[in-house]
């Protein structure tokens, strides 16, 4: 979209005939959270919209996701990814946490990080060295030396 006559920060409404689109599996790759919503691009960056109110819960540089191949070096199976959201019980606390939970992105210092369940451990020995943190939905995998996101968990 260029000229765009409407302002599409964080927490304002897009008029209702803006185009809409899925969100791609690109984006999802990064942002698993934003699998029900939708987008519309102004310039380079890419504005994630709430599909039921129309209201812009992100806005991300196109930049943010392209060349860091860095980030996807943590993989596992589907039932790697179950047994570690079945080992983590539902009350587990929640971290007080108030950031975008993207791959790369830094766990601040203060923000407690767990050792994951010895079962995890000795079944997805890759998970050794990586701790956890539960946010919201998702359980968030996180690389000790840098306290970076490697992976993202929906508990659902």
């Amino acid at each position: 979209m260029a000229n765009v006559r409407f302002d599409y920060h964080v927490g304002h409404r897009v008029p209702r005939d803006v185009r809409l689109f899925p969100v791609s599996h690109e984006v999802l790759a990064f942002f698993p959270y934003y699998r029900d919503y939708s987008y519309f691009v102004v310039g380079d960056e890419i504005c994630i919209v709430d599909p039921r109110t129309y209201e812009v819960v992100d806005v991300i540089e196109q930049g943010y996701w392209h060349g860091r191949p860095q980030v996807a070096g943590l993989r596992l199976s589907q039932a790697q990814i179950a047994l570690v959201r079945d080992s983590i019980p539902r009350d587990f606390p929640e971290a007080p946490i108030r950031l975008r939970l993207a791959l790369g992105a830094e766990i601040p210092g203060d923000v407690e990080v767990y050792e994951l369940p010895p079962i995890v451990l000795d079944r997805v020995p890759e998970l050794r060295e990586f701790r956890f943190l539960v946010a919201g939905d998702q359980i968030v995998i996180v690389d000790p030396h840098d306290r970076s996101i490697a992976m993202v968990i929906d508990r659902a």
